[in-house]
């Protein structure tokens, strides 16, 4: 299940993830989001939470995953992914090769390093 949560700046999503995703999850909530911000921003940055209790993704999201990827190629500038277990870890770490943009996972403990990671584009771009 994905979460759209408020975020601290004007061009990034904060998802939380639990549960299972679903291909609903990302075509009814993820999509949309994300190209509601596009309309005002040329790229945008996605900051993941994964809750204790995420068990997976399915086929048909991690499917959708990978198109939204492909039509948003160059659309995200930064990700963040914020989660506690090996698991997820290395899971993200293995997805994230798919995308073009810098990906970094970060332990629950250390969001004030992902914040000032994520945070590292605006100052580049200043």
């Amino acid at each position: 299940m994905l979460t759209l949560c408020p975020s601290y700046a004007d061009d990034m999503l904060t998802i939380m993830v639990s549960g299972q995703v679903t291909h609903e999850d990302i075509e009814s909530l993820l999509l949309p989001a994300i190209e509601t911000k596009l309309q005002d921003h040329a790229s945008i940055r996605l900051w993941y939470e994964f809750a204790a209790d995420f068990m997976g993704i399915t086929v048909g999201a991690l499917w959708d995953d990978a198109l939204l990827n492909v039509f948003h190629f160059s659309d995200f500038s930064r990700v963040v992914m914020i989660a506690n277990r090996q698991s997820v870890g290395a899971m993200v770490n293995t997805l994230a090769f798919m995308l073009p943009c810098p990906v970094r996972v970060f332990n629950e403990n250390e969001r004030q390093l992902a914040k000032a990671w994520i945070d590292e584009v605006k100052v580049a771009e200043v």
